[in-house]
């Protein structure tokens, strides 16, 4: 069989300093203005925070989505942990294809690998969201009543 006809090959895998460009394009490309420099620095710190984790998808030896994680000890949960989602990126021209989907179950097996039970993320209320919204609500995600109330400390 040659490399034409052979099916991609998708592996999910934890994020390392060897893929800062691609995650940091990812982040550019969803919206995020960062740079090489900041994302080196986060990748870093979380890279001995055994309470956060960044996951990608690499397809074919790239990186084409990821997808962020935070344990979180809850003070109004009933349950020890929790984990948020803190972002989630699929590449663009590959929406659609189930990598959202691989990715969020990724997020699932490391959350429960933390002994976390309950998963959420945020996500704004704008209406180019609702496609998002759509997803996440097919993936088992159900929409909770709030506010995210934010304040720039200067």
């Amino acid at each position: 069989m040659n490399s034409s006809t052979m099916a991609p090959v998708l592996e999910i895998r934890k994020c390392g300093l060897n893929d800062l460009e691609r995650v940091t394009a990812l982040l550019r490309e969803f919206g995020y203005p960062t740079t090489l420099s900041v994302m080196k620095e986060r990748l870093e710190s979380m890279e001995n925070n055994h309470l956060e984790c960044t996951l990608v998808a690499e397809l074919n030896n790239e990186v084409v989505g990821m997808v962020g994680l935070r344990q979180v000890i809850s003070y109004y949960k009933q349950t020890d942990c929790i984990t948020e989602i803190t972002a989630l990126i699929v590449s663009e021209e590959l929406r659609g294809n189930g990598l959202g989907k691989r990715l969020v179950a990724a997020a699932e097996e490391w959350a429960r690998e933390q002994g976390c039970c309950q998963l959420f993320l945020r996500s704004g209320n704008r209406v180019e969201r609702a496609p998002a919204h759509s997803f996440y609500r097919h993936l088992g995600f159900e929409k909770t009543a709030g506010y995210r109330f934010n304040k720039a400390l200067l």
